[in-house]
C-alpha cells in the first residue's frame, strides 16, 4: 500500500472494529475455545468512580479480540504448538492455519507470513530492551503468563488486518480511513494508571 503524505495523525478516525472491515474468520476455533476457556478471564472493571468520571472511562474498554488474556494466548499455543520456546514451529503453524482457514491458501499465507514477521520484531526488541521483569499481578488469585505470546498474538493481528486481502476488505471510506491512519501514525503512547 502507497503511504499517504495527506494522512492527518493528530485526527483520528472514526472507530472500526476491524473485523467488520476485513472479516477474517476466527484464528481461535471452537474446539481451543474450549480447551483454555478457564483462562479467557478478562480484567474486571475498575470500581465506578463518580458519575462524571465513569462515563467517559467505560467507553474506552473495548474487548478487541487482539486483546485476549496472556494466559489465554499461551493455553492456545501450547495446545497447537505453533509456539514453543520463544520460536514459531513452523509445521505446526501450517497445520493449524489448514484448519482455521480451510480452503483459503491466501489467509494461511498472510497468517504465516505475519507469524514469522512478528516473531522476529518481537526477537528484536528483546534483544534491544533485554527481558524486563514481570510485572505485579494486578489482582491477587491472576495467574501471571508470559507477555510474549500476548504480543506476538496481538502483532499477528494487526499486521493481518493492514494487509488484509483485497477479496474480503470492506472497500468504504470509514475502513480505508482506518487502515491508512493505521498504517501511517504511531500508535500513542498508553498513559500509565497514574495518569488517569
Amino acid at each position: 500500500s502507497v503511504v499517504s503524505a495527506d494522512v492527518d495523525c493528530s485526527k483520528r478516525p472514526k472507530f472500526m472494529d476491524p473485523r467488520s472491515c476485513c472479516p477474517i474468520p476466527d484464528f481461535i476455533t471452537a474446539e481451543l475455545k474450549e480447551k483454555c476457556q478457564e483462562y479467557n478471564v478478562t480484567m474486571p472493571p475498575p470500581p465506578a468512580m463518580s458519575s462524571e468520571q465513569s462515563g467517559e472511562g467505560r467507553h474506552r474498554r473495548h474487548h478487541h479480540h487482539h486483546h485476549l488474556p496472556p494466559c489465554f494466548i499461551s493455553c492456545v499455543f501450547n495446545e497447537t504448538g505453533i509456539y514453543e520456546d520463544n520460536k514459531v514451529v513452523e509445521d505446526k503453524l501450517k497445520d493449524y492455519l489448514q484448519v482455521a482457514f480451510k480452503d483459503d491458501s491466501d489467509l494461511q499465507t498472510l497468517a504465516t507470513d505475519a507469524f514469522t514477521a512478528c516473531a522476529t520484531k518481537i526477537d528484536e526488541f528483546k534483544d534491544k530492551k533485554g527481558d524486563r521483569p514481570p510485572r505485579p499481578t494486578p489482582l491477587a488469585g491472576l495467574p501471571m503468563c508470559p507477555m510474549r505470546p500476548a504480543f506476538l498474538m496481538g502483532c499477528v493481528f494487526k499486521k493481518m488486518f493492514k494487509e488484509c486481502p483485497a477479496a474480503i476488505w470492506s472497500d468504504t471510506q470509514e475502513c480505508n480511513d482506518v487502515r491508512e491512519h493505521f498504517a501511517n501514525c504511531k500508535p500513542p503512547h498508553r498513559r500509565s494508571p497514574k495518569d488517569e
